[in-house]
């Protein structure tokens, strides 16, 4: 019993530093100080090293945890009651087009995904790869054509970046939006 709060700390800790070295990344860039992340977890250095022996670990984990908690915002906007191709790339468009901050920070042009592309560490690329043979396995697996799919799928990207800039409004927002999900129906003709 006295081991359940000793393991529920270190989790809540752990998630902590990745919290706070996701905001750390965002606000001050990849080379952001290990004593600033610690800070901001409000936990001591030798905390922050106890849980990532190094640099490269930490950034590694923080890509990781990036990764998982898109793949929970997409998982989230899955209709179950959808019973038709396309919903998994229904569910992609809908989390990134649906007002979710934490997706719009990662995908701003100057955001997590940005700052983390300079981060220079050469076994995130082992991560990466794994990361997009899932998303391209789970489009793959929709039933939409390919072609369809990617497009749909790029384009709800270019979008979340332009979320929260003077370049898309609320309205423009809501069309993009019905019209990428409209691209999701099998039965919508395209050109």
């Amino acid at each position: 019993m006295p081991d359940k709060p000793l393991v529920r700390d270190r989790e809540r800790t752990r998630r902590a530093i990745l919290v706070a070295a996701e905001r750390a990344v965002v606000d001050r860039g990849a080379k952001v100080s290990l004593a600033e992340i610690a800070a901001l977890a409000g936990v001591s250095k030798g905390g922050l090293m106890h849980h990532f022996r190094t640099r490269d670990e930490l950034i590694g984990a923080v890509v990781a945890h990036t990764i998982d908690r898109m793949w929970e915002e997409v998982r989230a906007h899955v209709d179950l009651s959808e019973n038709r191709p396309g919903k998994f790339t229904r569910a992609y468009v809908r989390a990134l087009t649906g007002g979710s901050e934490y997706l719009s920070e990662v995908f701003s042009p100057t955001g997590l995904l940005a700052a983390l592309g300079s981060a220079g560490i050469e076994s995130l690329g082992r991560l990466e790869h794994a990361d997009a043979r899932a998303w391209n396995d789970a489009f793959d697996a929709d039933g939409l054509p390919p072609g369809r799919a990617l497009a749909v799928r790029y384009a709800a990207e270019g979008v979340v970046a332009a979320i929260n800039t003077p370049y898309l409004d609320a309205e423009q927002l809501a069309c993009v939006r019905a019209e990428l999900l409209a691209l999701t129906e099998i039965d919508t003709e395209v050109p």
